[in-house]
This record gives structure tokens, C-alpha cells and sequence, in this order.
């Protein structure tokens, strides 16, 4: 029996190892972002500490995309765990920073969810360097929901007109759009 458990062991590398980990953590990420902006067209107080508690997740799901990719490749030192947990910890700083901004009543609600938007859809971009094509999709998608939010006043249908197809583009891709980050250069 203790045998079995140790099996079964919940671990990073455990999930890591799944077969289509990378679809899953990809939709799942996708599906957290509509819901982001769902909330913030309910309630306004509820979208900024949902944000806030979803930059942690999105730091997980980087971290067992790298995970899954280095045991992919067979190369366990391929990770950049360092730079990742530097980049979702700036993130998770800067929106806390906003919060705290929000609750001193210098910016207004709706200028702190569209903030946040811009500071996690350039941090998908980012990660998307060593991650792959799919963050960079999801980077886009809050980028563009913050652009619908600004140029439109959009509502929560404007966002969901975007998530089939980009959910089809990042299924579809597999992440073989390599960034130019991560071409060798040879002189």
C-alpha cells in the first residue's frame, strides 16, 4: 500500500510528465482569463483581488510548462525557474503595488483592472520567449481585452468572440512558433 502512495505522489514533475499537460495548463489559463474579465464586468472590488490571487497560478502553470519541456528534451537544466520566478514575482509586486494604489484611492477601479491586464499580458509575452507560441497568445488576448475595454467599453461577449479562435490557434500550433529569442546565432 505505502508503495502504491509513493506512486501517486502529487508532484510538479508527476504533472509535468501528463501527455498533453501543455494543452491542459494552456486552456486552463485561457479559461482564467475570461473569467478575470467576466468578473470585472460584475463586480469591479472582486476583479482586482481575483487578479492579484491568479498571478501565483499563472507562476504555476509557467512553472510545470518548463517542467514538462525539460523532461521533453531530456535536458533537466534546460529550466529557467530563476527567471520565471523574477518575472511572475515583478508581476505579482506590481499589481500588488496597484492594489495598494486602488485602496489609497489614487486610481479608479476601472483604471486598475485595465492596468493589471496590461502588466499580466506583457508578462505572458515575456515568458512567452522561453515558453513558447501559446503564452504568447494568451499575452495578446488580455493585451486585446484591455484594448476592447478602452477603445469599445466593451462587454464580456466582445472578449468571448476571441477566445475560440485563439484557443484553435494555440491547439493547433503546438507551440512550434519558436521566438526569435531562442535561434542560435552562429558568427
Amino acid at each position: 500500500m505505502n508503495k502504491k502512495l509513493k506512486n501517486t505522489k502529487l508532484s510538479i514533475e508527476n504533472i509535468a510528465s501528463t501527455h498533453n499537460i501543455n494543452e491542459m495548463v494552456f486552456i486552463g489559463l485561457v479559461i482564467l482569463c475570461f473569467v478575470g474579465d467576466v468578473m470585472g464586468e460584475v463586480s469591479d472590488h472582486a476583479v482586482v483581488i481575483y487578479w492579484l490571487l491568479m498571478t501565483p497560478i499563472f507562476f504555476l502553470g509557467s512553472t510545470i510548462i518548463e517542467k514538462a519541456q525539460a523532461i521533453k528534451s531530456l535536458n533537466p537544466k534546460k529550466i529557467h525557474f530563476r527567471f520565471s520566478s523574477i518575472l511572475w514575482g515583478s508581476a505579482f509586486f506590481s499589481v500588488l503595488n496597484i492594489m495598494f494604489l486602488w485602496h489609497a484611492e489614487v486610481l479608479a477601479v476601472q483604471t486598475v483592472g485595465l492596468i493589471i491586464h496590461v502588466i499580466l499580458g506583457h508578462t505572458f509575452l515575456v515568458s512567452g520567449t522561453f515558453l513558447g507560441g501559446r503564452f504568447y497568445l494568451i499575452g495578446l488576448f488580455l493585451l486585446l481585452l484591455a484594448w476592447l475595454t478602452i477603445a469599445m467599453e466593451a462587454i464580456v461577449g466582445m472578449g468571448l468572440m476571441f477566445i475560440a479562435p485563439l484557443t484553435i490557434i494555440g491547439l493547433h500550433y503546438k507551440n512550434k512558433t519558436v521566438p526569435p529569442f531562442r535561434k542560435k546565432v552562429s558568427i
